[in-house]
């Protein structure tokens, strides 16, 4: 275990001295314009063989070859708003206290945005930005806080999937259509006619699950639509319906999420491959609106003097591991899509080292050629996908660190990616048992030989402190949702018992209040 490990370390500092001999240097003085499209809940293994066989993704396989992919690239949080902060500011979710969708970024913190602006480029933002505090519903946050709680209530709707229109409708997402259309119009119209070079940001929402209308105004994403176009667009001979472990097998974190996601039920054959299928037809969805992007950008003569980088704040398990949704570190949740094209770019490029989305702040940086600034967490990727080191001298170390202290799970996770291996811990590292996959053996994450490979667990974990004191985050973060939770219950006063028996688990909690109000008072009495 630990001489692989020492291997694995090895050939990424040799990868690293081949990189930087074999390529001419990038001499390019025109800075190249940049445009970065990030939806949201985007499986990354759909952009590469074999996942991609499953689903018709034309611009993505257009990216692929005129560029570079990226074969392993993960969020540093699995959940919408704690996942972005990581991409825009550049620094790991501890580091920033982006603890759930609720407590995110202030405001004020500096963009790799925000120093493309001073550094001369014309910048513009649109579509989902969800990176700083003080969105997202009140259910989201309070799942949150009290996922100390000793209760197991339901917090989202049951999957389902819903079929619209018909084999011509193809602007399902209507919101998402108008922010890929005014894209489009922007760079039609102000973009050509700029002097300087410019930064596109477009945020979508697809392939994220729609909200489950019949559950109220609060509900989560729980509905996978579609039209009979996309769902053209999927194999359905190619989608799988995933093996499970048995419940009494699942680890105790896994069965908390499948059971709040409202995932325990049983479910069909049928019903888990329309799940899968009707997700792989919103991920097709997704990709015309990246081509509408692609395709203006050509249109205009911009394509071959911009940068064009695709991403996801992280993916969707689409029933695999008994969930959907995201929120753990399992592959369909964690995986998200990388690929950059353009100006510099080795073509039909693939790259398996590790990466994280914290890298995309010094990469782009690295790309219009301004100074990296210090306390960043993650590493250009420019050498990687040029062999040019531009500014930033230090090589990508190899691993990748994701976190998440949100709902839907009952502990604080942290995962290390590094060679063949992932390693998930918990908590304080002892009260959780943790998880070790070997991703080479295992790609279904089945079997976790964490008791079988203790050296390796051990290295992993030595690594892993090195790069976060992880205990001492848990317990941070068990004060912060302690004191949070006391502060909106006695803001709420009389109407507390009304407003909590209300939020999303209401079907559950409504079973018997006074018994879940009693776990709660125990829980805030509770030393920790």
């Amino acid at each position: 275990g630990c001489r692989m490990l020492m291997f694995c370390v090895l050939m990424v500092l040799i990868l690293h001295m081949n990189v930087h001999c074999v390529y001419l240097n990038w001499t390019s003085h025109d800075r190249p314009n940049i445009v970065v499209l990030v939806s949201d809940a985007f499986d990354g293994r759909l952009t590469f063989s074999p996942g991609n066989k499953v689903v018709q993704l034309p611009y993505i396989n257009y990216m692929r070859e005129m560029g570079a992919v990226f074969l392993n690239s993960y969020t540093n949080s699995p959940i919408c708003c704690p996942s972005r902060a990581a991409m825009w500011s550049g620094q790991f979710v501890h580091l920033t206290q982006a603890w759930n969708n609720y407590k995110c970024l202030d405001p004020s913190a500096t963009t790799w945005m925000a120093h493309l602006g001073k550094s001369g480029y014309h910048t513009h933002s649109m579509g989902k930005l969800d990176y700083t505090s003080g969105h997202h519903s009140v259910s989201n946050r309070v799942e949150a806080w009290t996922r100390d709680v000793q209760f197991l209530l339901r917090q989202e709707g049951r999957p389902v999937t819903d079929l619209v229109g018909d084999t011509s409708t193809k602007r399902v997402m209507t919101k998402d259509w108008n922010i890929t259309d005014a894209a489009v119009q922007w760079i039609r119209h102000t973009a050509v006619s700029l002097t300087q070079p410019f930064a596109l940001y477009v945020g979508l929402n697809l392939p994220h699950p729609y909200c489950t209308d019949s559950l109220g105004p609060t509900a989560g994403g729980s509905t996978f639509r579609t039209s009979p176009y996309w769902l053209n667009k999927v194999s359905y001979d190619q989608v799988s319906v995933p093996k499970w472990l048995r419940v009494e097998d699942m680890h105790p974190v896994d069965y908390y999420s499948t059971f709040t996601k409202n995932c325990s039920g049983h479910f069909t054959e049928e019903e888990i491959r329309n799940i899968r299928a009707f997700y792989y037809a919103m991920c097709a969805e997704t990709d015309s609106m990246l081509g509408e992007v692609i395709d203006s950008l050509r249109d205009t003569g911009l394509l071959n003097r911009t940068v064009v980088l695709f991403t996801s704040d992280h993916g969707d398990l689409a029933m695999e591991h008994r969930q959907f949704y995201k929120m753990s570190m399992f592959e369909g949740s964690s995986h998200v899509p990388l690929l950059i094209m353009g100006p510099g770019v080795k073509k039909g490029f693939e790259i398996s080292l590790p990466v994280s989305l914290v890298d995309i702040y010094p990469t782009v940086l690295d790309l219009a050629g301004v100074p990296q600034p210090g306390g960043l967490s993650g590493h250009s990727l420019i050498p990687l996908v040029s062999g040019v080191s531009a500014q930033s001298a230090e090589p990508h170390p190899g691993w990748v660190l994701s976190e998440y202290h949100g709902c839907n799970a009952n502990a604080s996770t942290y995962m290390l990616r590094i060679g063949e291996w992932k390693y998930i811990t918990y908590a304080d590292g002892l009260t959780v048992p943790p998880q070790l996959f070997n991703l080479s053996k295992d790609e279904s994450e089945l079997r976790n030989v964490a008791s079988h490979f203790p050296d390796v667990c051990q290295d992993l974990d030595r690594l892993l402190r090195t790069v976060v004191d992880y205990p001492s985050v848990s317990q941070a973060v068990h004060r912060y949702n302690k004191q949070q939770f006391l502060e909106w219950k006695q803001n709420l006063g009389d109407s507390y018992s009304q407003v909590i028996a209300n939020l999303r688990w209401h079907i559950d909690w409504q079973e018997d209040a006074q018994s879940y109000e009693r776990d709660i008072e125990e829980w805030l009495l509770g030393l920790e």
